[in-house]
Parts: structure tokens; sequence; C-alpha cells
């Protein structure tokens, strides 16, 4: 096999193009980094269109067994040897694990997010920074919530940091993004899907509040909080207390509270 030493290969200016949003919207591709996150895509049946991979992937059994399965499960898609070197130029992170990869945008729908008999959705509006966007949907999918739905002022659900902040969790449930807020407030209530925006003054804690019903839970940025269009279309405004002097919490944080309290209403109420 040959081996790329040029930064002015195609499967590698392709690759480096997508760390750019625009280009990942344009060609509806995205770059996949690690073994964790590629073994992940893999599992959940993404299409993968090249795989770049240096000498430092095949130091390690699990490197050459994910290898050896890409080209199984997938074979029409481009295996290539890459310099370790020009691999760690390429990469998004400092200490690559020797292996990169192009896959197919996933695609969702609305619908795909409420289908479950009782939906527990997040809502995701203006959450800027990509480690806390992945956090959250890590966090919704090892509580099996039904999906996440992004809207305008979030960061991109395929930036790079996200995705490795999902560790994969974006292969296993709907994350939609939407930009219109009114197209998903009317989504939801046409569903009758309550809407539980969470803020600092809400009226009911997040332990009193019922989550137990079909539920979509709204979450803003630390800095500015959920837009107006969500507060003034919700059913509930829901806090979470704090009991110290800390005026907020992380969002990822406030997150994994929510969630966690919805799993236990929903599955342990006895509790």
């Amino acid at each position: 096999m040959v081996l790329i030493t040029s930064s002015q290969n195609p499967e590698v200016k392709l690759y480096t193009s997508l760390l750019k949003k625009k280009y990942r919207d344009r060609m509806e591709l995205i770059p996949l980094e690690g073994v964790r996150l590629i073994e992940e895509a893999l599992q959940q049946e993404v299409e993968f269109t090249s795989v770049l991979y240096s000498e430092e992937l095949l130091k390690r059994v699990k490197g050459r067994e994910l290898l050896q399965t890409i080209s199984i499960k997938q074979p029409g898609v481009r295996i290539l040897h890459i310099a370790k070197g020009l691999l760690k130029e390429t990469a998004d992170t400092e200490n690559p694990q020797g292996i990169l990869a192009v896959v197919k945008k996933p695609e969702y729908h609305l619908s795909q997010v409420t289908e479950a008999i009782n939906p527990f959705v997040l809502v995701i509006s203006g959450v800027q920074d990509p480690g806390n966007l992945g956090s959250i949907i890590r966090t919704a999918s090892a509580a099996m919530v039904s999906g996440v739905i992004v809207t305008r002022g979030t960061v991109d659900i395929y930036n790079p940091k996200t995705l490795r902040g999902t560790m994969g969790a974006i292969f296993q449930i709907p994350v939609v993004a939407i930009k219109d807020v009114q197209i998903i407030i009317n989504y939801l209530q046409d569903c009758n899907i309550n809407i539980v925006v969470t803020d600092l003054e809400g009226e009911v804690s997040c332990f009193h509040a019922d989550l137990k019903v079909p539920t979509a839970v709204v979450f803003g940025s630390e800095a500015f909080g959920v837009s107006e269009e969500f507060k003034e279309a919700a059913d509930i405004l829901m806090k979470i207390p704090l009991l110290g002097p800390a005026e907020s919490l992380n969002v990822s944080v406030s997150a994994g509270v929510i969630v966690y309290e919805g799993v236990r209403q929903r599955h342990f109420s006895s509790i």
C-alpha cells in the first residue's frame, strides 16, 4: 500500500476542509477522530467514505482489529496509510490515536425525536461550548432520552470537539438541528408535549415538576439563558434549587441533574 506523505493528497485535503462547518454543510460529510468515536460510528452503521491510519494505530491489537472490521463491514471504503507526522498535522487533537475517518452525516427528522410512546426530549438553545453540548448529548444517550433538538445560536453538533465530547453518543440517539425556534415550538405543541424551560427564576423546582408526561426540557446558554420565545411558550418555568452561594450551574451539569430526575420519576418513582 502506498504511504501518503503529502498534505496535498486529496483525501488529506478533504479531511482538513471538513474541520470547518461550511464544508461539512456543503458536502454533508463529517470528520471523525479516534478509536472510540470511529468504533461507535461503525457499530451504528454510519456510512464511511474513507479512513486514514498511521503506523501508530497498528501498534495496538484493538487498532488492527478496527481496520479489519471496517474493511469487512464496509468493503467499499477507501482505507489509506498515512505518515505518522502527517496524520498528526491533519488531526484536530494534540495526540491523535492514529486513525481518522470521513463519514456521511446521519439524517434525522423531528418525528424521530418524538416517536417514543412517552417522549422525553432535550432542546438546546444557545449553548456555545462544544464540550458542554457533547456532554449533554452523551448524558441524553446514557439516560435513553428520546432525542435532542438543537436550535439557533448553538454550536454545530458536528464540530469536532462536540463529536469527541459525545464519545460516540451522537450516533446512538436522534439529534436534530432546527434553526427556527417557532417551528420547534409549534411541533412540540402539536404533539402535546409539555415545554419545560429551565430558568433561574423558575417557579417550580425540578424535583416537583412532573417529568413523567411527554416533556421537552429547554436549556439555554449560561450567559443569556433561554430565549423569550421559548419562555413565552413554556408550560412550566423550572429551576434547580441552589443551596449554596453559587449563582448557577454549568449547563451540562444542569442537564445531567434534570435528565436523571426525569429518569427517577419515570423508572424509579417509588424512590
